[in-house]
């Protein structure tokens, strides 16, 4: 890495916030805040410090990190300083997740091209190395904050999934691309990216209002049975995986096609859904551009 490079990292907007909040004026105010809550609050009845609440959200305990973030995201929607103080917790939490927001921000805006709106990237001449780094690290940290503030608080599953998609499906639209690029709006379980500290999904609520939407698609021949078949076996009948539903290797096992064969179906099924659910009659789903 050249020195130009280590200097940008070094003062990089996810770097210094990072550093802000390990400082240990912060830690003690997240101490105080989560002390005081936890009194008040039962899904925080166990979190009596900011180390607690790094504990817990470290489990694979799924259903825990929804309580716990959804009793954060509610003290975050309260006006005055107690409001901020919840919104910097949540953001913390979530700051691993930046990085793969970043890139995945940056890969939709380049495969978009010259297909997308006059504005591409900050500068408008496209998505350039510094704004990797820079630009676009800032826009997915304030969008961050903004979701975070404002939380439609009656989702109470999938929360961090529900942050970081919104998150990116927001940074993206900065720099002008288009939602019905799916394979770039839906995050996948199964891809490498970074992980936030509650090791998020990132792709739709496993939720009624999904199943709603696969059996409406089927109807209108907008997904064929194969391909419901694939996502109601990954979201609702498969096996438990890592994140919450069954991963492309459990499914394969199942159907008795190969992970990568399931992978492949997988990512067309979800944007032949992406597709449809722009004409689905219950349009206001969460991740229904």
């Amino acid at each position: 890495m050249s020195s130009l490079s280590s200097r940008s990292a070094v003062n990089s907007p996810l770097t210094m916030l990072q550093k802000e909040f390990g400082q240990a004026r912060s830690i003690a105010k997240f101490d105080k805040a989560v002390h005081d809550w936890s009194v008040e609050e039962t899904a925080l009845s166990e979190v009596a410090s900011h180390d607690d609440l790094v504990a817990v959200l470290a489990t694979r305990d799924y259903t825990r990190h929804d309580d716990v973030l959804h009793a954060l995201l509610v003290r975050a929607a309260e006006p005055g300083n107690g409001g901020v103080v919840a919104t910097e917790i949540v953001v913390n939490a979530m700051l691993p997740a930046v990085p793969g927001i970043v890139g995945r921000v940056v890969r939709a805006a380049r495969a978009a091209g010259g297909s997308v709106g006059v504005r591409r990237g900050v500068t408008g001449g496209g998505v350039s190395a510094a704004e990797d780094c820079q630009d676009i690290q800032a826009a997915v940290i304030g969008h961050l904050w903004e979701q975070a503030r404002c939380y439609p608080l009656r989702r109470r599953e999938h929360v961090a999934a529900n942050l970081v998609r919104e998150t990116q499906r927001a940074a993206q639209r900065d720099f002008g691309v288009d939602h019905g690029q799916a394979a770039a709006d839906v995050v996948s379980i199964d891809d490498e990216v970074y992980r936030p500290l509650t090791d998020v999904p990132g792709e739709p609520d496993a939720s009624e209002e999904l199943l709603e939407l696969l059996a409406w698609a089927v109807e209108e021949e907008r997904l064929d049975e194969h391909s419901a078949t694939i996502l109601t076996t990954r979201y609702f009948d498969g096996p438990v995986g890592r994140d919450g539903v069954a991963t492309d290797r459990q499914v394969g096992a199942l159907i008795g096609l190969s992970q990568p064969t399931i992978t492949r179906h997988r990512r067309r099924a979800l944007e032949q859904l992406a597709e449809a659910a722009t004409e689905f009659p219950g349009r206001d789903l969460p991740w229904a551009g």
